[in-house]
């Protein structure tokens, strides 16, 4: 029985002499929320977010308890699902998490967290296991943190190179030193996710055409996101059983914390690093400004086509309304209608506002921006600032720096030169001896550079005049920005971040364990309070988690293999636990500094997204079952790909996961970037019509410049 052809189910039992069995007719889910996640990430916003959308949606659509005759989720009123630990106390993945225990009730939520990232196959251990964190099943969600691209054109692309020149590698001068750059794999494993995202939204379509459909991405979940309207595209109309028809795209967006970007100027280190980046016309280099705006516009046209696609106005009300407390032409008439792109930008996020990246989630897009993407109509900005309510105007403008007062508190770490992180980046033995040998000399220029206060900065500073259109709808009640750290309201702009603060509070007298490497940076019980941190057994888990990928990537540097870090507390040789206990004594300490990026703020505290996101996603009218959305779920989540019937679509994908790499045509399963489909003008998964790659640098400039690439 297919429930969404009823408008109410029951079941009870059948007694003439008694009186009637009301049937309750459920407020429908208003459509689908699609969240993607980032880099160097398992989604650790989405609790918060889907937390935080569900009761902003209950507010906007009259689903509270006081606008409800018949409360709960019987009468319609959204509850966030909730979904079973992946990582257990120790760092481990969860052996128990499958595709029937991860989600833990029945949910009625309109959120599907949408899972990425990037599976190491045996050739690419070996060659970038040394330089990359991954899992003990060799695989991590979003792929490795440094691998990170700032347009389109490069999810086709080669990963990182950190060779500089010579033997002097980004190691030499990385002032971040939780954050290693080394040599990344290539990035076709973004293209992937964002076919699989593209296929996702396919699926939705087939099951209801006309269901409204949100993305909502945050930090390079932005690239996997736009890149799947592109594949969208090329996938073309799909049909349902119903006869409706729709795109396989989605009807909006939102973009938080966008790594995209619109930057020309000052970006020649980029540029050489990108030295190694050749397009199919032999271009190399960076993508050029033309490439990206023009890229940026198509995108803005895909979405656009989506104006006018919402649902009949009087069906919804129809199906949907709820009295005064919610009323469909007036919601329409202020909020989110389809086809609309909203950007969220943070001008003080301390990622993509790096020197290279400087992504229109950190500076925004200006006038300028908007004439040359031709985003009129399609594109609403919000700007996330401490102390700037947002959603107040619909027709204003921030300015992001009077030119005076200091913008970066505290201020950026400059770049500095580091002989140990040279050693440790040596890629041979001569690179290690050159390193040491000419560090003199080093020093001489570092400290003549210091004299003059000329050492580059890691994050850039916005112009003087910067000023961007804010211009997304009036809020019902402006909301000035929060943050949360560990269950405790923060400040947006937040402070100290050191990772000891993820740890549980000792539970004995406080007496050392020298076993056990954490047991001196824990909180005492006594000092922990309702204002603390509320750290516990996940976030620890988590940061054991963590631990252990850079466990196995520093072994692998010194020439093992890493298995230490798969093992259990009390399985280990002595040497190995000695040599452990150092390495995270080491990991902690270099965080005791360390201060917030902001670059996750947003997303993570759940006030923000009740006030605000929930206002900017598209709503009507869903009738998925109870098992579309299950399906859904599961082919939303690469790691649950067994769980998925034989006969569904999204199985084929499971193969990446499994192996690292893909079967074709042929039988021979190759790694992405050999796979023909991902390198082939106009198969399935090649850059799409519409993503623009154009690079810097003409073909015949290569040899002469830089010698042909390895």
């Amino acid at each position: 029985m297919n429930t969404s052809d009823f408008i109410a189910v029951r079941e009870a039992v059948l007694q003439p002499d008694k009186g009637t069995a009301t049937c309750v007719a459920q407020l429908p889910l208003p459509g689908v929320i699609i969240l993607v996640h980032g880099v160097n990430s398992d989604g650790e916003w989405y609790e918060a977010t889907e937390q935080g959308l569900c009761a902003g949606l209950n507010t906007r659509l009259g689903r509270r308890d006081e606008d409800l005759a018949i409360k709960g989720v019987a009468g319609g009123q959204m509850v966030p699902t909730t979904y079973a630990p992946e990582i257990d106390e120790n760092g481990f993945l969860d052996r128990n998490r499958d595709s029937e225990t991860f989600i833990r009730d029945t949910p009625f939520s309109p959120v599907i967290r949408f899972r990425w990232g990037y599976k190491a196959n045996k050739d690419e251990l070996a060659e970038y296991g040394s330089g990359i964190w991954l899992n003990e099943h060799n695989y991590w969600g979003g792929g490795p943190f440094a691998n990170g691209c700032t347009s389109l054109g490069d999810l086709w692309g080669a990963g990182v190179d950190d060779r500089l020149f010579l033997w002097f590698t980004v190691q030499h001068l990385n002032p971040e030193t939780g954050r290693q750059v080394y040599a990344c794999p290539p990035r076709h494993y973004y293209a992937f996710a964002a076919l699989r995202l593209a296929e996702l939204v396919r699926s939705i379509r087939q099951k209801q055409a006309d269901v409204p459909i949100t993305i909502v991405c945050h930090s390079q979940g932005n690239m996997v996101g736009l890149a799947a309207a592109f594949y969208g595209a090329r996938i073309g109309t799909v049909t349902d059983s119903e006869g409706k028809s729709a795109p396989a795209i989605a009807d909006n967006y939102v973009l938080a914390n966008a790594p995209y970007s619109l930057v020309e100027k000052g970006m020649g280190t980029d540029d050489w690093a990108q030295r190694y980046s050749v397009n199919s016309k032999g271009q190399w280099g960076r993508q050029t400004r033309n490439a990206r705006e023009q890229t940026l516009a198509n995108f803005f046209a895909l979405i656009r086509s989506r104006i006018g696609s919402d649902q009949p106005k009087d069906e919804v009300q129809r199906v949907c309304g709820n009295g005064e407390a919610y009323d469909v032409a007036t919601d329409r008439s202020l909020r989110c209608r389809n086809g609309r792109v909203t950007v969220y930008c943070n001008p003080h996020d301390r990622v993509i506002s790096s020197l290279t990246v400087q992504g229109i989630g950190w500076r925004g897009m200006n006038a300028e921006d908007f004439e040359t993407t031709q985003a009129h109509g399609v594109l609403f900005q919000r700007v996330w600032a401490q102390g700037n309510p947002v959603g107040a105007s619909a027709d204003g403008e921030y300015r992001y720096w009077d030119g005076e007062s200091a913008f970066w508190h505290p201020p950026p770490r400059k770049a500095r030169y580091s002989l140990k992180q040279g050693v440790e980046a040596g890629a041979s033995i001569i690179g290690k001896v050159m390193t040491v040998v000419s560090t003199p000399l080093i020093w001489l220029i570092v400290l003549a550079v210091r004299a003059f206060d000329k050492s580059p900065r890691v994050n850039a500073m916005p112009d003087p005049e910067w000023r961007v259109p804010v211009n997304a709808p009036v809020l019902p009640e402006p909301h000035l920005p929060q943050g949360s750290r560990l269950g405790q309201p923060t400040a947006f702009d937040q402070d100290g971040d050191p990772d000891h603060d993820r740890l549980r509070p000792r539970l004995n007298d406080g007496g050392s364990e020298p076993d056990d490497p954490y047991q001196a940076y824990r909180r005492d019980a006594t000092e922990v309070t309702e204002a603390a941190p509320q750290a516990d057994a996940d976030t620890e888990g988590r940061l054991k988690y963590e631990h252990r990928a850079r466990l196995r990537m520093n072994d692998r540097r010194r020439g093992g293999d890493g298995e230490g870090a798969n093992q259990a507390p009390g399985e280990t040789t002595k040497r190995w636990d000695a040599w452990a206990r150092k390495e995270i004594k080491s990991f902690l300490d270099q965080s005791l500094d360390q201060h917030a990026t902001d670059h996750s703020t947003i997303m993570t505290c759940a006030a923000n997204m009740e006030k605000v996101l929930a206002y900017d996603v598209a709503v009507g009218l869903s009738r998925l079952t109870d098992k579309d959305w299950r399906d859904l779920r599961v082919a939303a989540d690469w790691q649950l790909w067994e769980g998925l019937d034989r006969s569904d679509a999204h199985r084929y994908f499971g193969e990446y996961f499994d192996t690292g790499r893909l079967g074709h045509g042929g039988g021979k399963r190759l790694p992405l970037h050999e796979h023909p489909d991902f390198n082939t003008t106009l198969h399935s998964a090649a850059i799409p019509p519409g993503v623009v790659d154009e690079r810097r640098h003409a073909a015949e400039s290569r040899e002469a410049r830089n010698g042909k690439p390895t």
